[in-house]
């Protein structure tokens, strides 16, 4: 078992801190603000869920901590990216480069596009790892099927010499993770990391990347995903984003059986309950995500949502503390007895040590 890594006084060590990120996009020659002030951390030796609808800014903040923003049309406008407490913002290309699979990895949501078209898988696994490790070809070859036949691709060592266009959907999103988890990264950044696998590789994916914790010790997952019955089993904590924004941040347990936010609630509402034996319809949250360029005044999330009161359309709503450990942002939750003036960027999103 993996320990938990702790400082002088006790306190959990802080693997990745994000202060005040802001990530913009031109758009026809209006700024979409995709990423707007967002805080969080993650300890190390810990899973961290990020959950929200489509469109709510959580890809864009995981690519901008990897500084895979496409420029022109995007950048980062703003804030500080720490891993252990170097500021990725600061780095050079070559510097990033090293760190990228090496010390932080990304599976991303669509490995069509992010698998090159004219290079076989087995090129594509072999040169991550001679390049950021000293090893023979052999012995990344041997690794890269090893790591195909971890991930349920058959007959790997053939399979090497195939290229994406020959893998199904699914193959080439077990293909992605494998490359992703081959150089046991320090970080791994899951976006929607089982969305096209069938229910059984999903949990053999997903004991995978957990093991990865296992095996270095202070490694950490970063779970992008809309399907909550998978962050319920698998976060320690959850933040939920809308709107660019992180709208509630909790431990996971907290989070399902004492939601604060509107928005948490319709998500959790619209899950299927077994208990509710006389449910013959799912709760669904009226409305769509608002259009990137014409998010509203105030509150982002007050034109769907059913408790507004006047003071949501025209005030945004601070992250205030309820509870130790649990944050929202809303008007209409009551913050704790003794709220910090201002708490330090990065604190609120996980509350405090």
């Amino acid at each position: 078992m993996a320990t938990t890594a702790t400082t002088a006084d006790g306190a959990r060590k802080k693997l990745l801190e994000v202060k005040g990120l802001r990530t913009y996009f031109d758009v026809e020659g209006q700024t979409a603000k995709a990423v707007d002030g967002v805080d969080f951390f993650i300890h190390e030796n810990e899973v961290f869920g990020l959950v929200g609808e489509s469109g709510s800014g959580k890809s864009v903040t995981a690519l901008s901590v990897m500084r895979l923003i496409p420029d022109p049309p995007g950048w980062i406008d703003g804030g500080e990216v720490l891993f252990r407490g170097k500021n990725l913002l600061d780095l050079t290309y070559d510097e990033m480069r090293k760190i990228r699979g090496n010390d932080i990895s990304m599976i991303f949501q669509e490995p069509m596009t992010a698998l090159n078209p004219v290079y076989s898988i087995g090129f594509q696994l072999t040169e991550a790892l001679q390049h950021h490790q000293v090893m023979s070809r052999q012995d990344a070859r041997e690794r890269a099927v090893e790591m195909l036949d971890l991930v349920g691709i058959p007959d790997a060592s053939r399979r090497l010499g195939n290229y994406p266009h020959e893998f199904s959907g699914g193959m080439r999103q077990r293909a992605m993770i494998a490359m992703a988890l081959s150089l046991t990264p320090h970080l791994l950044i899951a976006d929607e990391p089982t969305t096209a696998l069938d229910v059984t590789i999903q949990a053999q994916i997903l004991e995978l990347m957990l093991d990865l914790r296992q095996q270095t010790g202070d490694s950490s997952i970063m779970l992008i995903t809309h399907d909550l019955a998978v962050v319920a089993e698998t976060c320690e904590r959850v933040a939920v984003m809308y709107g660019g924004k992180i709208q509630e941040v909790a431990e996971v347990k907290r989070l399902f059986t004492n939601p604060e936010h509107p928005y948490t609630r319709g998500l959790l509402a619209s899950l299927p309950r077994p208990d509710r034996v006389k449910q013959k319809r799912l709760q669904t949250i009226p409305g769509i995500v608002p259009s990137i360029l014409d998010f509203p005044k105030g509150c982002k999330f007050w034109t769907r949502c059913p408790v507004k009161e006047d003071v949501c359309e025209q005030v945004e709503p601070e992250l205030v503390k309820v509870e130790e450990g649990h944050w929202c942002r809303c008007h209409l939750v009551s913050a704790a007895e003794t709220p910090p003036v201002e708490a330090p960027a990065g604190e609120p999103e996980g509350g405090t040590e």
